[in-house]
This record gives C-alpha cells, structure tokens and sequence, in this order.
C-alpha cells in the first residue's frame, strides 16, 4: 500500500490544536471589523460543536447532505456580498470564516490537515491587508505554533499507524516537543519581525476594490456634501485623524485646522465644487509631490495618519505646499482639494509641508475683498433666497467702512446669537432653504448651518466666500506625543479671498460646545490613550515603513557608520591605504558585507551536509536496501517500508524476503517504536548477506 493510498483512508479525531489555530486565524479577521457578528457567531458556534463532538462524531459532521449545501451556501454568501459593493477582500474573509469552521466540523475520512491549515493561512493573509491592529502580530504567533503543531501531530500519527504502532506516536508527542515547537515558532516570528521593516512594500491592488457598488470609507468629505451630512459625521467617535508635528510649532487646539475641501457653489441645501475636474499632480507621491506654489516665511511640518475616506481627501494644516507618502496618484480640484483616490479605503500616512493660515487683515485697514482672478462669480453665486435674508446682511453691517469689518461682524453675529448642537431643528421642512430658516427664525445648528449662512451673508454685500470642511482641535495624546482627532471633531468654517491677503480664514460657530474641554485622564482614558499610541507606534514604524523610508533608514546607517569610521581612518593614515588598495570606502564595505555572506553560506551548507550525514535510517537498513536494490528490487519514492517489503517478497527467493522483511520490522520497531536493534539488526543483515549468497 503507497503512501497515497493510506492517507486516503486516515480517519481520526482532529487534535485540539487544529481548532485552536483555526480560532486564532477567524480571530484575525474578527479585529478587522471587516466581518459581520452574525457570520462570526455562525463560524464559532460550527468550530465550538466540532471540538465537543471530535471523538464521537454525530451523522451530521459525515453527511455529504449537509456538509456541501453548507458550503454552496458560504460560497453564495462571498458572491452576494461582492455584488452588492463589499472589498472583494472582505467577500472573501467572509467565504474563509465560513469554510474554515465547516472544515473543523468536518469528520469524513481525510487525507491530511494541510487543506485546513491552508484555510486558516488564507485568512491570516486576508486579515494582513485588512487591518493595521497591534492585536495581530500575537495573533499570528498563535497561529504559527498552533498550525506547526497540527502538522506535527497529524504526520506523527499518521506514520506510528503506517509502522503498525498506532500507540508509539504518544511517546513521542511530549511535553519537550510541545516547547521546541513553541520555542522555534516565537524565534520564526522574531526573526521575521526583525527582517519585516527592510521588506519592499506591496499593495493589494484589484482585491482592494469593491464589486458593482461603492468602496467603504466615511462619507461627508466629497465634492458634494448636503447640509447635514457632516453633522451625522460628528456623532461618530471613532479616530479619523493622528497627527505628528515633526517641524514648526503647531497651534493650540482652539486655532488648530486640518483642511479638507472647499466648496463654491450652493443650491440652498447642497454644497458641490464647480468646475468638478480634478488635475493630476505631477510626479510619484512616494518621493514627493508640490500641491501649491511656495511661499516664504515659517514652514509646519506634519506625519499625518488618515483612516479611510470615502473620496480619498487628504487633509493639510494651513495652506499645504509639499506632501510625501505612498498614497497613490493625487489630484487636485478647482478649489485646491487634494485626493488620492487609490488609497481611499485605506489607512494612510504622509508627510505635509505646510505654510501658516494668512493672518486676518485690519478691519480699519483699505483691504478689498476681490474674487481671485479668473475665477468669475463662482464665489458670489448664490440661489434664490428670501430678500429678508439680504436685509438681514445689510443690517448686520450697518455702518462699517470696509470689507474686513464687515466679515467681522458676520461671524461675530452668529457667535453671540447662535446656539450650537448636533441635533438641530428640522430647518427647511417647508421646502424653503435651511439657511432661511436658520438665519431667519431659529439660529440652532452644527457647524454647516453656521458656515453656509455666514458664505450666504457674506456674499450677499458681495462679499467673495466660500464654504471648507475638514477637522478641528482634537485631542493630545499624552502618551504618544501627537494629536488625535476623531469623526466627532469634524467642522465646517468659511474663507473670505482679499486682494492681497488671499484666502482668510473665519470661524462663526460658537466655540464653546464644539471644543472638547480638557480634563484629567481617567484610567480608562489612559488606558485607550495607550493603546492608541502603541497603535500609531506600530503602523508608522512598522507597517508603514516603506521604500522611502527604508532608503532613508539605510542612508542614516550609512551616514553614521561613516561618521564613526572617519577618526579611524583619519588615525590610520596612509598605510591603511595602502593596504586597503585605494579602494574606496563603499567598494570595501561592499567586499566585506559580501565575505559575510559567502562565510554565512558556507556555514549553512556545512550543518544541511551533517544533518544528511545524520541520517535517522539505521545503517543496517541502508544496507539492506542497497543489497536488495542491486537485485533489481529498487524501493518507490512512495512506498512505504513495508510496501517495499511486499514488492522484495515478489523479486526475491523466499530466504532473502524472510531475511528483509526481518529486517523491515526491526527498522520500523527502531525509528517509530524507540526500541535500538542493537546486535539483531547485524544478525538479521548478516542473514540476508548469505541468502543472497546462495
């Protein structure tokens, strides 16, 4: 009987640790929040009653019956939810949840576990482009020992019962082996650690794009927004953004902005950016592009991690000059918007320069506000309003001078009698604009009802606006050193263009409920602080360490070394020179790195030729099979030993299969049972020397 034929027909318990892995491998899924509650549940319920049923397996767990339609059923499941817009990754999550827990309820006759460790596998990879969580590294580690495990146990049994010995396998299925597995498990996987940062990046491509509907990602942040829209972003407390200041002082919590888009055009109750082109930016984001002109003057640089988006919005502090990051192609929209389509539904980090908000003109000053040139009525253009709202403009302004006091008194008359709050009235239910209803009965509202009535009132003196959205304030992460901010911290504000000045920013919404007030951090505070902070550590470091940052790394290592070698070599002078062969710096580190690695390569080849030299075939069987192979019996690369022995009994006198067939189970008591031949192997190779003989 072939080894094929024999793992055909294995029927026996998984062992515990089959299902171990696979709990670990669903778990990587699960922290991706990529995969419904109710397909989790179903998933650990199916692995939950095939560990408690293992040893007495009900008809179900061997009915063909059953087991396929269920598995149609996963297969439709993965289908429907790629149709109807799901990351083909996530379809995909959801099909490997599935299969895996149907795989462990499984109790026919199976060949081996590496379909069901190559299941599991498959979820740790899609698992590995889903998320970022620091949970995953131990998660893997798990699941490595566990998988090695499996795979040890099963081919143990399945070969004692091959010997003939079906107990032997537990004698050697110690306690000892249990921590070697364990041991070289954790130094695989700190081994791999170590190497994972020098490692060339790659990124999922088409598995990262839905079906036939629309990508994942917070909405809100495109080129058409509806009042409200930003509103029911807020309600959500979940991080959108981590920010570093690496150059420049970054401003107080209070004056702090990230910008996202600025819209122009306003129908009463959407917002939208005219005209819609975007215009690629020229050059490979990952060495670094220009989104604007420079400017002199003080400079803010920042690391910023964004979540997913939606639309792919880059946010900038300020006016953002240079961006650098592995974000894709970027664009950029009539209205200095930046995106980065490709990597919408991920979570991104890059590097922006930025110049500083222009500061307010002096509302004595003779500063007009002009629309920039160019651009037509596009930021005068409103619809068609109540004339009580022009009234309104008129009256807030009456009597001031310039244009810069009139802006002023806008936004100070929305502050004072303006009342904030994410659940506003129902504005606009009689089918006039919201705006009409805000500015003209009751001034309660977020930060879009207060920002789209100060564009509208500025507009209405003719006075060129323009509505922005993005974050503000946020929180400092004590712990990590950086800022965070959550969809909570979303806002809306205005910007006014003056002649000179450009593009000013304005804030009409009332201060007081929209910033978070500081308190002392409670210990749970401290302790999701933590974690988020070893969370951005993880993704900046480890991640999205990528080949820019590697290049980096290596020049900084290179620059150090030879800042640490140039006082030796100084001290060396010109001998050293002369023995090194005027070779340059670079060529000689180049031949040693390369002695390195041949003397490294040399050493692995030497202990791979005395593990061979090693072999765990006794010797007086290794001679037995060159006897009988000289006879013409050649042992199959499939054959088992005692296969082999059937097939020596078929080209050998009876004598000489006797004698080799004696020999076949003392090998077999020997490498599988723990028993030495000692002296009888001799006799019995002995005994097939002279039966050969004769």
């Amino acid at each position: 009987m072939s080894r094929r034929e024999f793992r055909s027909a294995l029927d026996a318990p998984r062992p515990a640790a089959a299902f171990v892995m696979g709990v670990a491998a669903t778990a990587t899924l699960a922290i991706t929040r990529q995969v419904a509650w109710p397909a989790l549940a179903v998933a650990l319920s199916v692995t939950a009653a095939g560990l408690l049923w293992r040893e007495r397996p009900r008809a179900a767990q061997r009915s063909a019956w059953v087991l396929n339609p269920a598995l149609g059923a996963a297969a439709a499941l993965g289908v429907a939810l790629w149709v109807q817009g799901a990351l083909a990754l996530v379809a995909l999550a959801h099909f490997a949840v599935l299969t895996q827990a149907l795989q462990l309820f499984d109790a026919r006759p199976r060949r081996s576990e590496f379909l069901l460790v190559a299941l599991a596998l498959f979820q740790v990879v899609l698992a590995a482009n889903l998320t970022d969580s620091l949970l995953f590294p131990p998660l893997l580690v798990v699941f490595s020992m566990t998988a090695v495990w499996t795979l040890i146990v099963h081919t143990l049994r399945a070969e004692a019962i091959e010997a003939g010995e079906p107990s032997a396998a537990r004698g050697v299925l110690t306690r000892s082996l249990l921590a070697t597995t364990c041991a070289a498990s954790l130094l695989t996987a700190a081994l791999a650690m170590a190497i994972f940062p020098l490692l060339p990046r790659v990124r999922a491509g088409a598995f990262l794009t839905g079906g036939f509907g629309a990508g994942s990602g917070v909405s809100g942040f495109s080129d058409r927004v509806e009042l409200g829209d930003l509103g029911r972003i807020r309600l959500d407390p979940q991080i959108a953004l981590r920010v570093d200041t690496q150059e420049g002082e970054a401003p107080a919590a209070e004056e702090a902005y990230w910008r996202g888009l600025a819209f122009d055009r306003f129908d009463g109750r959407r917002w939208s950016v005219t005209p819609p082109e975007r215009t690629p930016v020229p050059g490979s984001s990952e060495i670094g592009v220009a989104i604007a002109s420079e400017l002199r003057g003080r400079r803010l640089v920042q690391r910023i991690v964004r979540e997913p988006v939606a639309s792919g919005v880059l946010f900038t502090a300020g006016r953002g000059l240079k961006l650098q990051g592995a974000v894709g192609r970027v664009e950029r929209d009539a209205n200095g918007g930046v995106y980065a389509v490709s990597t919408a539904p991920e979570r991104v980090s890059y590097r922006v320069t930025s110049a500083p908000e222009t500061p307010r003109p002096d509302p004595r000053g003779p500063q007009r506000a002009l629309p920039p040139r160019g651009s037509g009525d596009r930021f005068l253009q409103l619809p068609a309003l109540a004339p009580a709202v022009r009234e309104l403009a008129r009256s807030i302004t009456a009597g001031l001078e310039t244009d810069a006091a009139r802006v002023a008194a806008i936004e100070t008359h929305l502050r004072r009698t303006g009342r904030y709050t994410d659940t506003p009235p129902a504005h606009g239910a009689d089918g006039a604009s919201p705006i009409e209803s805000f500015l003209l009965e009751r001034t309660e509202g977020h930060c879009e009802y207060f920002a789209s009535s100060m564009v509208v009132l500025a507009r209405a003196l003719g006075i060129p606006a323009r509505l922005v959205n993005g974050y503000a304030g946020g929180e400092r992460n004590a712990l990590g050193g950086f800022v965070e901010l959550r969809q909570s911290d979303a806002h809306t504000w205005v910007e006014v263009h003056y002649e000179d000045a450009g593009w000013v920013r304005y804030d009409p919404t009332p201060p007081d409920l929209r910033l978070a007030g500081a308190s002392a951090l409670s210990a749970r505070d401290r302790l999701a602080a933590l974690q988020s902070a070893l969370e951005f550590w993880w993704f900046r470091n480890v991640i999205d360490f990528d080949r820019t940052r590697q290049a980096a790394a290596l020049r900084g290592l290179w620059v150090a070394w030879r800042a640490w070698r140039a006082p030796r070599e100084d001290a060396a002078g010109p001998a050293r020179d002369a023995r090194d062969g005027g070779l340059p710096l670079p060529t000689r580190a180049a031949g040693w790195a390369a002695l390195a690695l041949a003397l490294a390569a040399g050493a692995a080849l030497a202990r791979r030729r005395g593990a061979r030299g090693r072999s765990p075939v006794p010797g007086y069987y290794r001679d037995a099979l060159r006897l009988v192979a000289r006879r013409g019996a050649r042992r199959a690369p499939a054959a088992t030993a005692r296969a082999h022995a059937a097939a020596v009994a078929r080209a050998l006198p009876p004598a000489a299969a006797r004698a080799f067939g004696a020999l076949t189970e003392l090998y077999l008591a020997e490498r599988f049972g723990a028993r030495p031949a000692g002296a009888a192997g001799d006799d019995a190779l002995r005994a097939l020397r002279d039966s050969l003989r004769a």
